[in-house]
């Protein structure tokens, strides 16, 4: 059996999640004015950011791991982990 996909997530979905999250942050978007071209920042372009956002971490999480990628190691081993130190 192939698994299905679920279908993207609609924009007033993706609003609700991201009303939500503010919420549970402790961040009342409600304060910023609904649709206000002037204003820094309003809650039309707010949401429209975090959806943008969202559905680029989708696509970005898409992709498939290659067993024999390597990643970096920002602090590689020192090199003694890997000699016989003393001689033993």
């Amino acid at each position: 059996m192939v698994p299905r996909t679920p279908p993207p997530p609609s924009d007033d979905e993706l609003d609700v999640y991201i009303r939500t999250r503010y919420r549970l942050l402790g961040i009342d978007i409600s304060v910023l004015p609904e649709s206000d071209p002037d204003a820094p920042m309003d809650q039309e372009r707010l949401l429209a950011n975090g959806r943008s956002i969202l559905r680029a971490d989708a696509d970005a999480a898409d992709f498939e791991i290659d067993p024999q990628f390597i990643a970096s190691m920002p602090y590689p081993a020192p090199f003694t982990a890997w000699v016989e130190e003393g001689g033993r």
